[in-house]
């Protein structure tokens, strides 16, 4: 985090946090599973937009977490903050009452033994929340990645269930195998091959795959998003570095890419530039029309 933070708010560490990365709003609004208008009420610092103070903390904590910050100066600056001294001045006076007034502290006003024992169960499931490791983050974003990732591939899979006819995945072989099984069949019985030549039929050569509409090549990792005209996912995952993906979809087709200056794009086969269409933080977004 670069700047000075005494003098910033909790969102604005966050968002500068997040534009640092060259991450878009949404992306990791998405990666932590919640909308992104609460992540944009958080860098806003409108807490009264968010459901409750402990919601806020939750949140700018898990943020932290994902963008590998210390979560420290954020958590100081949001509501309900506890200074560093109180719970040791709260243990110091416990242990200086006397043991008959600590017994009989519910008719004398202080609070009951149940109540002090829902506090500390908050207390403690809020310091669970706070420590838990980065590495449960990691698998939750591996996770997601492995789940998108695999929705892309089922997609455009369809198509190669047609049988490996034409000149594509060794066709020309598999096809001269299959001429040459019957006619060493016939041989074989004395038949004459050329009499019964016309009944051996070579499979129709299938039509070469249309090429991608939309290819990105990915120089270091990125988070893209591409919705067809329809609004479907057509890729929604980082892209990893040295990775190629090659897309076709009903247009226009919307595209989002979260590090615009390590991808080069190809559409209909041709380079296409991403500076114009770059805004803050690296992010470019540009649709591909008919």
């Amino acid at each position: 985090m670069t700047g000075d933070s005494t003098h910033m708010s909790a969102g604005d560490m966050l968002r500068q946090a997040r534009e640092a990365h060259g991450l878009h709003l949404d992306m990791v609004a998405a990666a932590l599973k919640v909308t992104p208008q609460k992540l944009a009420a958080l860098e806003s610092d409108d807490i009264e937009a968010l459901p409750d103070p402990v919601f806020a903390r939750a949140l700018a904590a898990s943020v932290c977490r994902a963008l590998r910050i210390d979560s420290a100066p954020v958590l100081a600056k949001l509501p309900g903050a506890q200074p560093a001294g109180l719970a040791e001045a709260d243990r110091t006076m416990s242990k200086a009452l006397p043991s008959q007034v600590r017994a009989g502290s519910s008719s004398s006003g202080l609070p009951s033994r149940p109540l002090l024992m829902v506090v500390g169960l908050l207390l403690v499931g809020a310091a669970v929340l706070f420590w838990l490791p980065q590495s449960v983050f990691d698998r939750v974003g591996e996770a997601i990645s492995q789940i998108t990732g695999r929705a892309d591939s089922s997609e455009p899979s369809a198509p190669s269930a047609q049988a490996p006819a034409g000149p594509q995945a060794g066709g020309t072989v598999v096809e001269s195998v299959q001429s040459a099984a019957p006619a060493a069949a016939l041989a074989a019985s004395g038949v004459p091959a050329t009499a019964a030549a016309p009944e051996v039929q070579a499979p129709a050569p299938s039509p070469v795959d249309a090429p991608e509409l939309i290819v990105f090549v990915a120089r270091e990792d990125s988070w893209i998003t591409v919705n067809d005209a329809g609004g479907k996912s057509l890729l929604r995952r980082t892209v990893q570095a040295g990775e190629t993906v090659g897309l076709n979809g009903t247009l226009p087709m919307s595209v989002v890419i979260g590090r615009a200056s390590v991808v080069d794009v190809q559409v209909r086969g041709k380079a296409f530039d991403l500076k114009p269409l770059t805004r803050g933080g690296g992010v470019a977004r540009f649709e591909v029309k008919p």
